[in-house]
């Protein structure tokens, strides 16, 4: 059993009758594991089997790599590159730098993701791969060429590894959420009446009504600020059929807005001014 980062892991096998076997394993690490089922040396059909550990939204195509460890580097000097992974979801990032030497390697998390920092010792071309739940991600794998003197022996081929299960990060821009459902409205034909559109009275509640019944599928929303600050309650009640009853309290005298919108457009009137 071969995990994402290329290690593998225990497994147990057990036989349950002459012709049949039970295998268990404790997978480590999220991703894509591949299953090496061989009888007699050879290969059983449909081996390996990959099976996929950990969380379905998992995306290594959203990861994302930048920084100067990536282009111009130095021997002798510590450089860094930045794996962003926010909106990948949790999985396992495993970087790999295959080089004439090895070099001293770090990654620390981070806001926006992990930070991987290395040391290169000896000139020459180093390949970084970075994957992402056994997935190469974009670019990858990266190829730096540091110029300057030997700092360390020279060996054919070295390579160093980190591995590091990550968790679920969310850019601040990019915020992620429920997706609401697009919805066919037209705010035009909303109506809407009542007294508590023109006037309100103090400590009582004052009522309006909202008719969204020829004005297609939407959300509803209603807001009232007063001159120094929001009223102190609202209450929506949906009479079926698209029909709305809001009321609402003030408890301070003078101007009010009342806001009403049915989806993110303004209804036909809205914003109301109201005098209390």
């Amino acid at each position: 059993i071969v995990s994402p980062s290329g290690t593998e892991d225990d497994c147990f096998i057990q036989s349950i009758d002459p012709d049949t076997y039970s295998v268990r394993f404790m997978p480590r690490e999220n991703g894509i594991h591949n299953i090496h089922v061989k009888f007699n040396g050879v290969h059983i059909p449909g081996s390996p089997f990959r099976i996929k550990v950990g969380k379905e939204d998992a995306d290594p195509a959203a990861v994302h790599a930048h920084g100067n460890g990536l282009g111009e580097v130095k021997t002798g000097q510590k450089t860094d590159f930045l794996v962003d992974t926010c909106n990948a979801g949790a999985g396992t990032l495993a970087v790999t730098i295959d080089g004439p030497s090895k070099v001293s390697m770090d990654c620390t998390e981070v806001e926006e993701g992990y930070k991987v920092r290395y040391t290169p010792l000896v000139p020459g071309d180093y390949f970084i791969s970075i994957k992402y739940n056994g997935y190469h991600i974009v670019g990858s794998p990266f190829k730096v060429k540091p110029p300057r003197e030997d700092l360390a022996e020279r060996g054919a081929q070295e390579t160093s590894s980190v591995v590091v299960e990550t968790v679920q990060k969310v850019s601040k821009s990019k915020q992620v959420g429920p997706v609401l459902p697009l919805f066919k409205s037209d705010a035009s034909k909303v109506t809407s009446k009542g007294m508590g559109l023109k006037k309100a009275y103090l400590q009582k509640q004052n009522m309006f009504t909202v008719h969204a019944g020829d004005a297609g599928n939407n959300i509803l929303y209603v807001g009232v600020y007063g001159p120094k600050s929001p009223c102190e309650e609202v209450f929506i009640k949906h009479m079926g059929r698209n029909n709305y009853q809001v009321n609402y309290v003030v408890r301070e005298r003078g101007e009010y807005i009342v806001i009403v919108k049915w989806g993110d457009d303004h209804i036909p009137g809205s914003p109301f001014k109201v005098d209390v």
